[in-house]
């Protein structure tokens, strides 16, 4: 059976425990979950914990046991051998249990406010959103062990580019990004345009408690001034976004924030979110004008989804940009190529003449929805059945699932340079 199932218990005897047993397929991509040992006095705390990371999406990524007295947990630590990764609890309980750690076992604290920190311990603020709390957890295991919780590594990033501005490349982003949430995905939206389009319906009450882009990108130049690692997870600064099913930033008020934004600003920017572990996907949106952002994104991305369309001026920019290119960076040219998906966005079905360069092979058509073109409601995001199919297949596309552009719509005729709709 593909997926997973979850067998969930709980026993009130001073230990409480859930226990979720996985049936792996052989896929990559399948999670590997960290063992976690929550130990905490009350009850009261640990009932809800148990209970969110079952219905929620840490259920894949997270064993959890819990204890609420010390000698039920004490004596759990002794007999576990080396089957726990970290465990998260109450200062009492570490301070008891200080005598077993081991290498490769975590200690990490459930603190309160601003209260003492022990020098050599990690921390976590016991009363926050739970979503927050264990996101900080994986990412804390992580960073101090080294171990992945995904089988493949970082996270596949993928940037979405267009020569001309207009085209639709933040439609084409923001459904991108929900379809893989869609498909199970965990999936981090991250907008670099200069003035960019917040995704609909974007949860004030959630993003307001966050501070965003703005301050990440502070305390990142803050933590390489200091020559150490960023204090804080990037769940410190993203909010869960209901639509998309995904984590995004919130913008910055002050356009100078990006305007300031170099290129190795970016990359770390990137890295940071790709290196945390917790998203199999990060989709960056960004600005069609060339600028440090830009080469950023297009060296650092894993691929690259170029948006067309049947304009002939489209088609003409994108060519002189390709041309560009090929004469003042070669070897740059040469890797974005490889890794470049070009799409033909608002298809409409007719053949397409002659694309102007070999190489701007199409790999994926995105329908034309013209009720589309009214916009959508507050609150919406557009949603077509035509264009969910098309979306998917550019899915299996980008996650090299279909190797031929005729899974994706139609077929490319070499060197002719046209394009047939399939039959």
């Amino acid at each position: 059976m593909n997926g997973s199932t979850v067998h969930y218990s709980i026993v009130k005897s001073g230990y409480w425990a859930v226990l979720f047993l996985f049936s792996f397929s052989l896929k990559e991509g399948i999670e590997i979950p960290i063992k976690l040992v929550l130990a905490v006095q009350e009850e009261e705390y640990i009932e809800p914990f148990l209970h969110y990371v079952h219905e929620s999406e840490f259920d894949r990524r997270l064993v959890v046991t819990a204890f609420s007295r010390k000698e039920a947990f004490a004596q759990y630590l002794l007999e576990s051998g080396g089957e726990i990764d970290a465990v998260l609890g109450d200062q009492m309980f570490l301070e008891a249990a200080e005598g077993m750690k081991r290498p490769g076992l975590y200690f990490i604290e459930l603190g309160e406010g601003g209260g003492p920190q022990h020098s050599d311990r990690l921390r976590v603020d016991k009363y926050q959103s739970l979503h927050q709390l264990l996101s900080a957890v994986i990412e804390l295991v992580q960073g101090a062990s080294g171990k992945e919780v995904r089988i493949g590594g970082q996270s596949l990033v993928i940037g979405v580019y267009s020569t001309v501005g207009g085209l639709g490349k933040t439609t084409v982003a923001l459904h991108l990004a929900r379809q893989l949430a869609t498909e199970g995905g965990k999936v981090f939206y991250l907008n670099l345009e200069t003035i960019g389009s917040e995704p609909p319906f974007t949860g004030q009450g959630t993003k307001e408690e966050k501070p965003g882009l703005a301050r990440l990108l502070y305390d990142l130049k803050a933590a390489e001034d200091r020559r150490e690692p960023p204090r804080f997870p990037i769940s410190a600064y993203a909010y869960r976004h209901p639509v998309l099913q995904g984590d995004t930033l919130a913008p910055p008020d002050n356009l100078n924030e990006l305007l300031e934004m170099e290129r190795k600003d970016t990359v770390e920017l990137i890295e940071y979110i790709a290196g945390s572990g917790l998203y199999d996907s990060v989709i960056v949106d960004m600005d069609s004008f060339p600028d440090g952002r830009m080469d950023a994104v297009l060296e650092r991305a894993d691929r690259i989804v170029w948006i067309v369309t049947e304009d002939w001026g489209v088609m003409r920019k994108t060519r002189g940009w390709l041309t560009h290119l090929e004469r003042t960076r070669p070897n740059f040219y040469r890797s974005l190529l490889k890794k470049t998906c070009f799409a033909l966005n608002r298809y409409t079905g007719k053949p397409l003449a002659d694309l102007q360069r070999p190489e701007m092979k199409l790999r994926a058509t995105l329908s034309y929805i013209p009720a589309w073109s009214q916009g959508s409601r507050q609150g919406e995001l557009l949603h077509s059945p035509l264009y969910q199919r098309d979306m998917i297949r550019l899915c299996r596309e980008l996650q090299g699932e279909e190797p031929s552009f005729a899974g994706a719509g139609g077929i490319h005729d070499g060197g002719s340079g046209i394009y047939r709709p399939a039959q």
